[in-house]
C-alpha cells in the first residue's frame, strides 16, 4: 500500500497554497493621504506580484501596466480572431481601437528597451515565471540571483521608457 501523500501545510493565515504553489500575502495599500487599507493578494513566492507588490514603487507600476497592455493586445492569444465564428455570414467585425492602441504601445516599449529584455519581461511580468524558472532555460548560463538582478534592472529601464522615473 502507497504512503498517503500529505496536505501542503497552512499558512500563518489559516489558508493552504494551492495546487501551483500560490499563497495569499497581507500587502498595505494607501488609500488616501494618511489612511491604509489591507490587501490581501494571491502570488506565488519568487513571481512578480510577490516581490513588487508590496513596495508600489515605480517598477511595480510600470511591470503592472505592461502586463495590461500585452493582455490588452493579445499578442499572445490564438483565439484572437477577426471574424466573426459564427455562421450568421456577418463577415469582417474588425478590431477594437483599444486593443490596436495597446498592441502600438507595446511595440513601442518592445523598439525602445530591445528584444531580450522584452523577451525576459513577458516570461516575468506576463506569464508570471520566477527568476528561477527562467534561469532554468539558460542551463550553466547564469544563476537565478543573476536573473533576479537581470529582472530588477530590465523594471527599471521599463519604468524609464514607460515614463514611471527619469
Amino acid at each position: 500500500m502507497a504512503p498517503k501523500a500529505s496536505k501542503p501545510k497552512k499558512t500563518q493565515h489559516g489558508d493552504r497554497p494551492g495546487p501551483d504553489g500560490t499563497v495569499l500575502q497581507a500587502r498595505r495599500r494607501k488609500t488616501g493621504t494618511q489612511a491604509t487599507a489591507i490587501v490581501r493578494v494571491r502570488c506565488r513566492p519568487g513571481t512578480f506580484e510577490w516581490r513588487y507588490s508590496r513596495f508600489e514603487n515605480a517598477q511595480y507600476h510600470a511591470g503592472a501596466q505592461f502586463a495590461q497592455m500585452w493582455e490588452r493586445a493579445g499578442i499572445a492569444s490564438c483565439g484572437g480572431s477577426l471574424r466573426d465564428g459564427g455562421g450568421g455570414g456577418e463577415g469582417w467585425k474588425g478590431m477594437p481601437d483599444a486593443r490596436v492602441v495597446a498592441m502600438d504601445r507595446v511595440r513601442a516599449i518592445s523598439q525602445d528597451i530591445g528584444g531580450p529584455m522584452t523577451r525576459r519581461l513577458v516570461a516575468y511580468l506576463v506569464e508570471g515565471r520566477t527568476p528561477k524558472e527562467i534561469a532554468a532555460t539558460y542551463p550553466g548560463q547564469v544563476t537565478d540571483r543573476q536573473v533576479s538582478d537581470t529582472l530588477d534592472l530590465d523594471l527599471i529601464e521599463l519604468a524609464r521608457s514607460m515614463g514611471f522615473a527619469a
